[in-house]
C-alpha cells in the first residue's frame, strides 16, 4: 500500500485549498534522528500482534513505550537514553504534575543532601496474575520515577533459570531414591520450565511490593484522560467486559472509579451503565467526569461526591468517544453506533476536530443550531484499496496552530491552519508495522530548532523538523477571508444536541455517503 499523496478533498483557507510544504513528503528515512526502541523491546510472544503504546511526560523530557512483549521503556527525550525497563503491556500514561522526590544521583544511589528534586508517576496496564497463561490486561501498576526517569530504590533482579537449576540438583537425588524419578526423566519432563516460571511470578511480585498495584483496572481508550489536571485523581474502568454475551448482576456491571494518588485510596464507584465503557475523562476544573458507553448513554458525574449529576437517552447504538471543551462548560460525544472515535477540542476556540474513517472535519458547534463545517479532509481511497488506511486519531498542537492526522497504516500529517501548508510524512510501501497507539509529539524544541516526534509501528522513533511555511510566498497575496455575521446559539438548556448537515458546498461530494452527523455526534452542556 502506497499512501495516497492527494486526497479527494483537502484542507483550505479562504477556499484555496491546502498545499504541501517545500520538500514534502518525507518517506521514513529522511527524518532528521532516530531513536532505535525495536532493539530494546523484548521479544514477543509468537501468538502476539506487534502493538505500541505511548506516552510523552507533561515537561516533554520522558518517552515511555509499551511493547506487546511485556516490556514498558523509558527514554530521556533528548539524549535518547534508555533509562529504564519496566514491566507491563497496553496503555500506559505519566501523571500530568511533576511529583517530588528524595534526590539521587547518576548512579542511582541516595545523593546523602537531603534535597528533594522533580520525579514522575506513570500508570500502566498488566496481566494479572490468574490471567498471565494469557492475553488479557486487566491490572494497573504505578510506578514512581526520579528526575531521570528511573525507579526508586530498585532492587537486584533474581535469575530464576540459574536458582530453579540449583533447586532440582539439590531434590533430585531423594526424588530418585524414594520415588525412580530418574535424572533422565527430570530432565525430559517440563519440571524446570515449570520451577523457572514460578519464581519468575514471584519474583515479579517481590520487585512490585512497594508499588500500588490496582486489580480488575483498565484504563479508558479512544482520548479518555485517565488524570484529573491536578493528577491527585486517576479514572480507571472496573468490570469492563461487555454485557452483550449475557446481561449480569448490577454489582458486576462496568463502572468507572475514582481513584486518590496520594491517599492510594478509592473514592468512588460510578455506576450507572449496562454495557462497556469506552471512554472516560475528568474536566478541566475538575468538578465533572464523564463516561461514554456501548449502551448508548453519557453519564456525567460530581467528581467530588460521585453523584450521577445527569444521563442522556439512549442515542440508538455504541457511543464510543467523547471530550469536554476546555472552559468544562460544554461536552462532546460520539453516538449513533457511528464510526467517530476520536474528539478533541481546539484549545482557544470553539472548534471540534474529530475523524471517521477516510474522512476528517473541523466543526464550530456555536455557528447558528446546528453549527459549521470549517474542515474537511478526505483521504484517497489508494487504488481502491479502502481498507488499508483511515485516520485513527488527530490532535491539536501549538496553541490550536497545526492539527496531525495519525494514518492507521503509519503516515502522519500536520496541517498549519494559518499557512495553509501540509507536511506529510510517510510510512515507505512495502514497511511493516504494528499498531501505535499515541503516536505523534510536537512541538519540541532543541538548539533553536523545532521538532515533532513521530513513534512508527516499524521499532523507531523518528525526529522530523518542522518546515517553513508553504503559503503565502512572498509574491502572492494572502487572500482576506470572507468574514460572515454569525447566528446567536439558541438558549436551548442542558440536554439538547446539536448535529450538522452537509453542506451545500459539500452536497454532490457527499452523495452516496453518510454525512458525519448521521454517524454520530452530539454536544450536550457539561453543568
Amino acid at each position: 500500500y502506497d499512501f495516497p499523496i492527494e486526497p479527494v478533498h483537502d484542507f483550505e483557507r479562504a477556499d484555496i485549498p491546502a498545499r504541501l510544504a517545500e520538500g514534502y513528503p518525507k518517506d521514513w528515512p529522511l527524518e532528521c534522528d532516530a531513536l532505535d526502541f525495536g532493539a530494546d523491546g523484548g521479544k514477543e510472544d509468537e501468538l502476539a500482534y506487534t502493538s505500541y503504546y505511548t506516552a510523552v511526560s507533561v515537561d516533554k523530557k520522558l518517552l515511555a513505550i509499551s511493547t506487546s512483549a511485556a516490556r514498558i521503556l523509558i527514554y530521556d527525550i533528548e539524549s535518547k537514553e534508555l533509562r529504564q525497563v519496566l514491566e507491563g503491556v497496553g496503555s500506559a500514561e505519566f501523571r500530568p504534575t511533576i511529583t517530588r522526590v528524595k534526590s539521587v544521583d547518576d548512579t542511582g544511589s541516595a545523593a546523602g543532601d537531603g534535597s528533594v528534586r522533580p520525579g514522575y508517576t506513570l500508570v500502566s496496564s498488566n496481566s494479572d496474575e490468574a490471567s498471565r497463561g494469557g492475553s488479557k490486561v486487566n491490572q494497573l501498576i504505578l510506578w514512581d520515577l526520579d528526575q531521570h526517569g528511573r525507579i526508586l530504590d530498585e532492587e537486584e533482579t533474581i535469575e530464576p533459570d540459574a536458582f530453579a537449576k540449583k533447586a532440582i540438583d539439590a531434590i533430585a537425588p531423594e526424588l530418585a531414591a524414594g520415588y525412580e524419578w530418574t535424572r533422565e526423566f527430570i530432565d525430559a519432563s517440563t519440571l524446570h520450565v515449570e520451577f523457572t516460571k514460578a519464581l519468575s511470578q514471584v519474583a515479579t511480585d517481590h520487585r512490585r511490593r512497594h508499588n500500588t498495584v490496582i486489580d480488575n483496572a483498565n484504563l479508558g481508550s479512544f482520548g479518555s484522560t485517565c488524570f484529573s489536571s491536578d493528577g491527585k485523581l486517576l479514572l480507571y474502568h472496573s468490570n469492563y467486559r461487555t454485557t452483550q454475551h449475557g446481561m449480569r448482576e448490577p454489582e458486576k456491571l462496568p463502572q468507572v472509579v475514582i481513584y486518590d494518588v496520594d491517599a492510594g485510596k478509592e473514592m468512588h464507584r460510578l455506576s450507572g451503565h449496562t454495557d462497556a465503557i469506552m471512554w472516560s475523562a475528568v474536566s478541566s476544573n475538575d468538578e465533572y467526569v464523564a463516561s461514554v458507553s456501548w449502551d448508548g448513554t453519557l453519564l456525567m458525574y460530581s467528581a467530588s461526591t460521585g453523584e450521577l449529576t445527569w444521563v442522556t437517552a439512549d442515542s440508538g447504538g455504541q457511543s464510543w468517544a467523547g471530550a469536554f471543551s476546555p472552559d468544562s462548560k460544554f461536552i462532546a460525544w460520539s453516538s449513533k453506533s457511528g464510526k467517530c472515535r476520536c474528539l478533541e477540542w481546539h484549545p482557544t476556540k470553539p472548534e471540534i476536530a474529530l475523524c471517521v474513517g477516510k474522512h476528517t472535519y473541523v466543526w464550530d458547534v456555536f455557528d447558528g443550531p446546528d453549527g459549521k463545517i470549517l474542515q474537511h479532509f478526505v483521504m484517497d481511497d489508494g487504488n481502491g484499496r479502502r481498507d488499508m488506511a483511515d485516520v485513527q486519531a488527530i490532535g491539536w498542537m501549538d496553541e490550536g496552530r497545526l492539527l496531525f492526522l495519525e494514518m492507521s497504516e503509519g503516515t502522519k500529517l500536520v496541517y498549519d491552519t494559518q499557512s495553509n501548508a501540509k507536511e506529510l510524512f510517510r510510512r515507505p510501501m512495502g514497511v511493516n508495522t504494528g499498531y501505535v497507539k499515541g503516536g505523534f509529539y510536537g512541538v519540541f524544541a532543541k538548539d533553536e530548532q523545532a521538532f515533532y516526534m513521530s513513534v512508527d509501528g516499524d521499532g523507531k522513533a523518528r525526529f522530523w523538523r518542522t518546515s517553513v511555511a508553504a503559503f503565502p510566498s512572498w509574491w502572492e497575496k494572502e487572500p482576506t477571508p470572507t468574514v460572515t455575521e454569525k447566528k446567536p446559539f439558541p438558549e436551548t438548556g442542558k440536554y439538547v444536541k446539536a448535529t450538522k448537515r452537509a453542506t451545500k458546498r459539500l452536497k454532490e461530494e457527499a452523495a452516496g455517503r453518510d454525512t458525519w452527523a448521521e454517524k454520530g455526534a452530539g454536544l450536550w452542556t457539561a453543568e
